[in-house]
């Protein structure tokens, strides 16, 4: 197991999220305004001190950051806050398009523009997966 499957799914997290909410062919009403951002934060708790890479869906100000299952939805300006954001400055955003484009170049979740090398920066190789329509 790597160092970056012990810390975290936020990768595969937040593409299988826009999947399900703006990218699925069976969706009815599909948000295409949500974002998808991969960045290198802050790390909390056990791993203040030091920084990672992380990704997470933004649907206008909110932040919604799905890694682990844990459904964390918060203000934008207070989770970049939280992570140092800005203050790092490394971070990309990409529409939906962006994200079914980069799948198909690189074949993994991300991270894909990232600067510098950490171990959480590993590859999430990608797994299409299909869902259900109900009905």
């Amino acid at each position: 197991m790597t160092t970056a499957q012990r810390i975290g799914n936020c990768y595969e997290a937040a593409v299988i999220y826009m999947w399900e909410n703006s990218l699925g062919s069976w969706l009815d009403n599909p948000n295409r305004d949500l974002l998808l951002v991969q960045a290198e934060v802050a790390g909390q708790g056990k791993l203040e001190g030091k920084t990672l890479g992380h990704a997470w869906i933004e649907d206008g100000d909110t932040v919604i950051d799905n890694t682990h299952g844990r459904g964390i939805r918060m203000p934008k300006f207070l989770y970049y806050a939280i992570g140092q954001i800005y203050e790092l400055n490394n971070f990309h955003v990409y529409t939906p398009k962006d994200v079914r484009d980069k799948i198909v170049l690189h074949g993994h979740y991300g991270p894909w523009d990232l600067r510098g090398k950490h171990p959480t920066f590993a590859k999430a190789p990608f797994q299409a997966t299909k869902k259900r329509r109900k009905g």
